[in-house]
């Protein structure tokens, strides 16, 4: 089993996340968001090849892997020991800065 790890980029981008649905759509909505994320990250721990890799990406010059949820990638870097919660990414924004994004991290 791997230690999952998040970013504190990566934190911060989920909590955005969700008070903008609270914002938006309500806390009971916010509530299944953050579930349907946690059930999707959750098993990466045992199971880290859940996501795609995607070697268009990279993070220190290794490439990622993605998950994708409903409006959101979930970006992460798997080693032997830990995974690693890089990024999460709004599908609805430009995807040409998700390198940049992954690049300052």
């Amino acid at each position: 089993m791997r230690t999952l790890r998040w970013l504190r980029e990566a934190e911060d981008e989920l909590a955005a996340l969700l008070q903008d649905v609270r914002e938006r759509h309500g806390v009971d909505t916010a509530r299944k968001v953050n579930a349907d994320l946690m059930e999707r990250i959750d098993p990466l721990d045992v199971m880290p090849d859940l996501g795609t890799l995607d070697t268009t990406l990279h993070h220190d010059g290794k490439p990622v892997r993605v998950l994708h949820s409903r409006h959101t990638r979930i970006v992460y870097h798997a080693t032997d020991t830990e995974v690693t919660i890089l990024l999460l990414w709004d599908n609805r924004r430009n995807e040409d800065d998700m390198q940049g994004l992954l690049s300052e991290r």
